[in-house]
């Protein structure tokens, strides 16, 4: 049963395998990160240990190591960083039997008395379960006890919905053999010896593809489960029998009850339009709305703004008609907005994030990047309350309290990226500061106090930083496996444990910001986008698009890309949609152009993109200066322009999905697009 990740392994495996388990001779990397070469020379000497058999001195080194410098990083391959931790269990794993027996000796009551607590305390709320089974599994991997809390895990994962990340749980339960083999010794885990079922483990590998209406996968995984457990008896979904019967049951009825996708709607009439206010003398930014049911949100820095997605009326208020004065549409502004003192390098950029009936919002100057006599930087977030709150304030964060005691809070004072990420329990957002070197953090609330769980370092960047110009940026986490993921855009992609803000693995690339005189970034937005166990990545500072393998860090493929590229759009079948001047079409497996004809688009300037697009149905709509563009996301082919200039008087611009709709910002004017039918 091979897997578009499996297959990506292979790919990322035919280069010679390091001869070290740590790697040493490290070229410079653009970002300093927290490495310990006292931890790096004794983790050296395990293949010593290894030789002369000596499996309780390797336990011994293994179990210590771990437990003193478990936050530290060792470098395992050029440009491939993982936590000691992480590091200390994927070798554990991978002990032939007498090592293992000599090392569970040492952890196994531990990590058995973890699980017997979880078990114990009946009723415990489900975040806290998954904590403390994720503690077993990042802590006490080749234990006894973690084939249970993997399981564990990965259904709870399929309860909720999260296909990807219990697909990755259950395949750590799967025997490591050939190319996977070897890519566990580079760090990618799997359980030594699972009591569970294989045949039963594959069976829900499948159900997780049937539930992500991957046809396609379905079928090859159930061809090569029938070679492999043809005979197998099992119960899956609350049924008990021969397992590929029972698969090839609800394979037909999934087909039988599935509806074909809807096409993109016509497009073909402007609903509304409205020109927001900009922010304290500030330049027009990049105001990208966001959807939560019939209600669009708009952000300019200093406001967040509320309309009917159908209508533009502003959302809670009297007002009957759409609104002439987009004042009648806030429903939280600054208490004290400030324009900044200097000019601001690069482009400000005004989003948002809802999860659930939560509104955040990153507010303030849009400077991230102070410069030395700038007074007058700030940035807060703010959690509001969309659903029954009507936009009611839950709390506000102000970047300069997060560490008061930090003696360079004064002089350089923490500054907000992006919007935050967030779930029902956490707030998570990336943090900069400039001074007296350029730093990110990544920090982590509670979604429903506003109370700091965690604050840690990312990295410092090797870069010097501008004391007299101010810069902005917008860095934004990806959340899926229990991890944020931040691509810093400056030589750095790191993935960090949400629960407690342990870095898990860092994967480094040479970095254009660091060898131009230049600043070396340019304009976009390229966040990681996680699709079936996989960053995408493309990094504002570097050409290269990279697919990494989201739980270890392993990298997959990467490639540089002739187009400067400035959004990653998402994926369609296993097509992979970014965005430069043009729009082109990636492979999933191997990163190269999946269109015969390369791209959409041309070198004509007028033929270059106005905007970022959007994936709708399996569909890319494009904006150009003149047209919206309908491209099938999996061929490249054009399925249909609309003309906006021409027919409805507008131009091309960032589009964001509002369900029936489609919503065009430009600078600080919204308009949005229906169907008449």
């Amino acid at each position: 049963m091979k897997s578009i990740l499996s297959l990506l392994i292979i790919l990322a495996l035919v280069a010679p395998a390091q001869a070290q388990l740590v790697a040493t001779n490290l070229s410079q990397e653009a970002m300093t990160l927290d490495l310990d070469s006292a931890a790096t020379k004794r983790l050296a000497s395990i293949e010593d240990f290894v030789a002369e058999k000596q499996w309780d001195g390797v336990a011994t080194l293994l179990r210590q190591t771990q437990s003193e410098k478990a936050d530290k990083l060792v470098a395992i391959a050029p440009g491939w960083y993982v936590s000691v931790a992480r590091f200390c269990q994927s070798q554990a794993a991978l002990l032939p039997s007498p090592g293992l027996t000599a090392f569970r000796r040492q952890v196994d009551g531990t990590a058995k008395k973890w699980l017997d607590d979880i078990q114990d305390q009946r009723g415990l709320d489900p975040s806290r379960q998954r904590a403390a089974w994720l503690r077993i599994v990042r802590q006490g991997f080749a234990s006894s006890s973690a084939d249970e809390a993997l399981a564990r895990l990965a259904e709870q994962s399929f309860e909720r919905a999260d296909y990807a990340a219990a697909r990755t749980y259950w395949e750590m339960l799967l025997p490591a053999s050939g190319s996977l083999r070897s890519a566990a010794g580079l760090g990618l885990l799997r359980h030594p010896d699972p009591s569970c079922d294989a045949a039963q483990i594959r069976a829900q590998l499948i159900l997780c593809s049937l539930f992500e209406k991957d046809t396609e996968r379905v079928g090859q995984e159930l061809a090569a489960f029938r070679r492999l457990h043809g005979n197998s008896e099992g119960r899956i979904a609350g049924r008990e029998g021969v397992l590929v019967d029972l698969l090839s049951s609800m394979i037909a009825d999934q087909i039988a009850e599935a509806s074909k996708d809807g096409e993109t709607s016509s497009l073909d009439r402007h609903m509304w339009t409205v020109e927001l206010p900009n922010g304290s003398g500030t330049e027009v930014g990049e105001m990208i709305p966001v959807v939560v049911g019939e209600t669009l949100f708009m952000s300019n820095g200093e406001s967040v703004f509320a309309f009917d997605a159908t209508t533009g009326r502003p959302r809670w208020s009297e007002t009957a008609e759409p609104a002439r004065d987009p004042q009648a549409s806030v429903i939280h502004s600054l208490a004290d907005p400030i324009a900044p003192k200097l000019s601001i390098d690069g482009r400000a950029r005004h989003s948002l994030t809802a999860y659930g009936d939560r509104l955040y919002a990153r507010l303030g100057t849009s400077i991230t990047g102070k410069a030395k006599q700038e007074t007058n930087a700030h940035s807060e977030l703010v959690g509001l309350d969309v659903g029954d709150g009507e936009g009611k304030l839950v709390w506000r964060i102000d970047a300069k309290e997060i560490d008061p005691q930090d003696p360079l809070s004064v002089a350089s004072p923490w500054c907000f990226e992006g919007p935050p990420a967030a779930d029902s329990q956490r707030v998570l957002v990336v943090l900069r500061r400039s001074l007296p070197q350029d730093q990110l953090n990544v920090a982590c609330f509670d979604a429903d106090t506003a109370l700091l769980l965690w604050n840690r370092k990312v990295g410092i960047t090797v870069a010097s930083t501008e004391e007299a110009v101010n810069s902005t940026s917008h860095l934004e986490l990806t959340v899926a496996e229990d991890s944020a993921f931040v691509s810093t855009d400056a030589g750095a992609i790191v993935a960090i444990n949400v629960h407690d803000g342990a870095t898990r693995w860092v994967r480094t690339y040479v970095s254009d910001a660091v060898i131009s005189s230049r600043d070396g970034r340019r304009e976009g937005h390229t966040p990681p986008i996680y699709h079936d166990g996989v960053l995408y990545v493309a990094p504002l500072d570097t050409n290269l698009l990279m697919a990494i393998h989201a739980e270890s860090g392993l990298l997959l493929w990467q490639h540089q890309w002739p187009d400067p590229l400035r959004y990653v759009l998402g994926i369609a079948r296993n097509t992979l949609i970014v965005q430069g001047r043009s729009l082109w079409g990636v492979a999933l497996a191997t990163g190269e152009p999946a269109w015969p004809h390369r791209r959409v688009g041309n070198e004509d300037p007028e033929g270059f993109s106005a905007g970022r697009g959007v994936l709708i149905h399996g569909e890319v709509c494009w904006p150009n200066r003149d047209e919206l563009i309908i491209v099938a996301g999996d061929s490249g082919q054009i399925m249909r322009r609309i003309a906006v200039r021409e027919s409805l008087g507008l131009s091309g611009g960032h589009l964001t999905n509002c369900g029936t709709s489609l919503a065009i910002s430009r600078g600080a004017q919204l308009s949005v697009l229906g169907s008449h039918r």
